[in-house]
């Protein structure tokens, strides 16, 4: 294990890789760039980080048909809600080649971007695109919180079979801890927090703003259990079950908006298995991102909202 910071273990991750792999390389490097500080990749790879126009959609395309023909690209695109501008070759070419193809043939293509709410950016920045892309059949969407899940993230989606996006958030480039020296094949849920009365379950930097939340709480935080889901596709139901069957009460956090959001998928996933343990659900308001941060925090879930949320799912029990 070596302790790292979230910005140092997603530049080794993707260092790694492409030490590993002559087949690897990056359509564009603003990976860490503009929001966290340079990682180095640019300086250390010039040959390797091929920089496109400004095109988003020709970035992609290309990204995918790399893939196709047995490259290995990651495609960093920044801000989220960039994707949009390519978005048919990420959820209508990449994750259909296996299956139009009869087999024959696959694009393993990465892509990263920048996810969630960071402060003062408003409603055309900040996107969560994990509830829509995880509805795309034969795509792989990653979720990380910790410098150990972006690790095991860029590896799965580097070496993996399957088209993959890796939602990352801003917000997380000052988080620090241990990281494996040798990553795991995929990204899997991992507890955290062992509370044994309520369990949350969150991704991305709603699991730092959980565990926040159960250090706010104080002794009445000692019971909080929090699970860090790492990865959406293919949804960890059986574990999450498992999980909330065995705890008094549960509290879903996710970034994203209510309507389809993964921790209500998760939810009705639980409901047809039978789990009957209370829950709560804390999600971002059906609401465009204010440029305030005021109005944003009444908007997005904060730290204090799932202390709330925590309190109400164990009130009035013994």
């Amino acid at each position: 294990m070596n302790e790292l910071g979230y910005v140092e273990a997603r530049a080794r991750a993707i260092s790694r890789e492409l030490d590993a792999n002559p087949d690897a390389f990056l359509i564009g490097g603003a990976v860490s760039l503009p929001f966290n500080p340079d990682d180095g990749l640019g300086a250390r790879y010039p040959d390797r980080i091929h920089w496109p126009p400004i095109s988003e959609f020709a970035a992609v395309a290309a990204g995918v048909g790399a893939a196709i023909a047995g490259l290995r690209p990651l495609v960093p695109l920044s801000t989220a809600s960039f994707m949009f501008y390519g978005w048919a070759p990420i959820v209508n070419e990449a994750p259909n080649v296996r299956y139009l193809s009869g087999g024959a043939t696959s694009a393993p293509v990465a892509f990263h971007v920048m996810g969630g709410s960071r402060r003062s950016s408003g409603p055309q920045h900040d996107h969560t695109p994990q509830a829509m892309l995880q509805n795309i059949p034969g795509l792989r969407v990653h979720v990380p919180a910790t410098p150990a899940d972006i690790d095991v993230a860029i590896h799965a989606a580097m070496t993996g079979p399957d088209p993959t996006v890796i939602v990352d958030h801003v917000l997380l480039g000052d988080v620090t801890g241990p990281v494996p020296d040798r990553p795991a094949e995929f990204p899997a849920p991992t507890l955290l927090r062992e509370g044994g009365e309520v369990l949350v379950v969150a991704a991305g930097v709603m699991v730092q703003r959980a565990l926040a939340a159960a250090r706010e709480l104080g002794p009445e935080g000692e019971g909080v259990s929090v699970l860090d889901l790492a990865t959406l596709t293919p949804p960890p139901l059986d574990l999450v079950a498992e999980l909330v069957a065995s705890h008094a009460a549960a509290v879903f956090v996710e970034e994203s908006r209510l309507a389809g959001s993964p921790a209500s998928a998760l939810m009705a996933g639980l409901l047809e298995r039978g789990v009957r343990t209370p829950a709560r659900l804390v999600c971002t308001a059906d609401a465009p991102a204010p440029f305030a941060t005021g109005l944003l925090d009444a908007v997005v879930p904060t730290t204090g909202r799932i202390a709330a949320a925590v309190r109400d799912a164990t009130a009035g029990r013994p």
